[in-house]
């Protein structure tokens, strides 16, 4: 948490959860209320588009080492709060998330194995321990995660190849989060049709908005 005047919203769950089509739905509820809305995903900056693309698409030669995996991973998250998180949160608007700190930790620590505590220090020194004031964590069964990803029938990234244990222990990860930190984590189920998701979604984020937020949008 930061000592700024804005609402740090992020986006969490597999892969098919629904997450761009929340946040989406999300920010422009908000920006109907009046309010100054920032979205956000790991490769809005010059740097995150590079890091993010190799780290996704990277298919030749050995594989990328988990351990650096997780350093690109953060790497772009640094850039994006420079750039564009904390400027938009000190200037008292609200920013929605498409993935934050917690996908690393469920990905790269539940996924391949790294420790949390590790993981949690990296992000501490790397991203000045900055968390979302919520996350909204969008719980979808695995069967029903990928079943979603075949339906796009788009183009799908190395991790969203991955071996279905791989997104067990993914999902397995996220469950622990949500458990571990209740007061910001709130799990959502979005095994459900869109609208219904995005009506609980906003329903949340409301009553969660600080008063001075709340009263700027209205001003």
């Amino acid at each position: 948490m930061g000592s700024w005047r804005g609402f740090f919203i992020s986006f969490e769950g597999l892969d098919g959860a629904g997450k761009s089509t929340q946040v989406a739905s999300l920010a422009a509820s908000l920006r109907v209320r009046g309010h100054d809305v920032t979205v956000v995903s790991p490769s809005d900056t010059n740097l995150g588009e590079i890091l993010h693309s190799f780290v996704l698409q990277h298919q030749r030669g050995p594989a990328v080492e988990p351990w650096a995996e997780a350093l690109l991973f953060n790497a772009e998250r640094a850039q994006l709060l420079h750039e564009i998180v904390r400027p938009a949160l000190e200037r008292g608007g609200v920013v929605v998330a498409d993935r934050y700190a917690d996908s690393t930790l469920a990905y790269q620590g539940g996924g391949r194995g790294l420790p949390i505590d590790e993981l949690e220090a990296l992000h501490r020194f790397a991203c000045g321990d900055v968390w979302p004031d919520l996350t909204m964590y969008l719980r979808l069964p695995l069967q029903s995660a990928a079943r979603r990803r075949r339906a796009q029938q788009l183009p799908l990234d190395r991790i969203e190849t991955a071996p279905e244990e791989f997104h067990a222990r993914v999902e397995a990860a996220f469950e622990r989060q949500a458990a571990a930190h209740p007061e910001r984590i709130v799990s959502v189920d979005a095994d459900r049709p869109a609208m219904a998701v995005s009506r609980e979604v906003e329903g949340i984020a409301i009553a969660r908005l600080p008063a001075a937020n709340r009263r700027r949008a209205a001003g």
